[in-house]
């Protein structure tokens, strides 16, 4: 017998791995998802009675359409409207259990982002299944009963057509997206970064507005105040002056000196304008490039949330479910490390939140998770950063000046 044939009968004999079936594999995932939100749908959270339920015993009393008639929300309209169409089941269903499903319904629009995502990337839409049984998805729906799901899944629809250069389609999903929340700038650097390195046109740049201002027209005509409407995120972001309750840096600042953190803020925010810009500029340089992309999405995701102070329990969403994209699109061992990592600082946010409230310190122990994650990340990152390091040294003598920039986007993209 060959050298050849021996090997090949030693490998027949080796034992493989159970696998089951598609079908089952997907069935057990459904399983796991209905048990995770079993455990905690009974269960109020302490936003349901301080805004949730005001907000529909409002919609109810009104009308689902009176009922925008003048403000009684610090939310913009668009996640308004779907609570006024739950409002229709009023005395068939719980309000609670209105609000909880419709947030479930949100997770499975963001389950069909991150399957067009993926596909979009070249990879197997059907593993976007996963992001049923993520924890901090289920947290988010069943325990928080929030909409977080809509807003990523847009930024996550938004990501998907630019990678298939449809940037008309990308930036509609952008205007949506920063329709139900702020949060949705965090995807900014790497649309805006792809949008320039595949040189769209100047009238596309104004779409999200366009999108976002069509939203507040239908209460706007009722007589909902317009400069009101214009303002909910100026307001929110001034109402809450906390340095923070995410797992990140910040919270050291809530825990043991809120005065001395909030004269360091503008450390924050400059660190942040910093990655935000590098992740532009890399998003540029490869804008062709779905799997950097998609990384890129996850770094922005993760590393604003993580530099900014201000941040709320609820701000690495992005972050997760785009870790999870990256875990499931890029072959290396680091892309599964940074997804657990950001999950589990994540999940020690969201317990912090809901049990620890006055006691927080499994947030600092998940600001260290976060960081490992967020290394992860560089570490992937880092043959771009070097190229385009390299090309800084060529383009400028080492000087990083913005046009240098933009130029290295432009020859990269029109090399690709």
């Amino acid at each position: 017998m060959s050298a050849h044939a021996s090997f090949a009968s030693a490998r027949a004999l080796e034992p493989r791995p159970f696998r089951l079936p598609a079908g089952l594999r997907v069935f057990a995932i459904v399983c796991i998802a209905v048990l995770e939100r079993a455990i905690f749908w009974n269960q109020r959270p302490p936003d349901m009675a301080l805004f949730l339920e005001p907000w529909f015993v409002h919609i109810v009393h009104y009308g689902p359409v009176q009922a925008f008639a003048h403000p009684f929300s610090n939310y913009e309209p668009a996640y308004l409207y779907l609570l006024s169409i739950g409002s229709l089941a009023h005395g068939l269903v719980a309000t609670m259990t209105i609000i909880k499903i419709l947030s479930v319904a949100g997770t499975l629009f963001l389950t069909l982002a991150l399957a067009d995502l993926l596909k979009a990337a070249g990879s197997d839409p059907r593993r976007a299944w996963l992001l049923l049984i993520l924890p901090s998805v289920a947290i988010n729906d069943a325990l928080l009963a929030q909409c977080d799901a809509l807003w990523a899944g847009s930024c996550i629809l938004a990501l998907a057509a630019m990678i298939r250069g449809r940037t008309l389609q990308s930036m509609v999903w952008c205007g949506v997206a920063i329709a139900f929340k702020a949060q949705a700038a965090f995807i900014a650097p790497v649309i805006v970064g792809a949008m320039i390195g595949r040189r769209a046109p100047v009238w596309r740049w104004f779409v999200p507005a366009l999108v976002f201002l069509a939203t507040l027209v239908p209460p706007w005509l009722l007589g909902w105040p317009a400069m009101k409407l214009l303002t909910v995120y100026i307001r929110q972001a001034s109402g809450d002056q906390l340095a923070g309750r995410l797992a990140n840096p910040w919270m050291l600042g809530t825990m043991f000196g809120e005065d001395v953190a909030r004269q360091w803020f503008v450390l924050g925010y400059v660190a942040a304008g910093a990655a935000a810009l590098t992740i532009a500029v890399l998003a540029a340089r490869n804008a062709r490039d779905p799997r950097i992309l998609i990384l890129l999405g996850a770094l922005a995701g993760t590393a604003l949330p993580f530099l900014l102070p201000k941040m709320l329990e609820r701000y690495y969403f992005l972050g997760d479910v785009m870790t999870l994209a990256l875990a499931l699109t890029m072959r290396h061992e680091f892309a599964p490390f940074a997804m657990r990592a950001v999950q589990l600082a994540s999940i020690l946010t969201h317990l912090t939140y809901t049990y620890f409230f006055y006691d927080p310190w499994p947030t600092l122990v998940g600001a260290v998770f976060a960081a490992a994650g967020l290394g992860a990340m560089c570490a992937l990152a880092a043959p771009s950063f070097k190229f385009l390091l390299a090309d800084l040294r060529a383009i400028n003598g080492g000087g990083a000046s913005l046009a240098a920039l933009m130029s290295i986007a432009r020859q990269a993209n029109r090399a690709g």
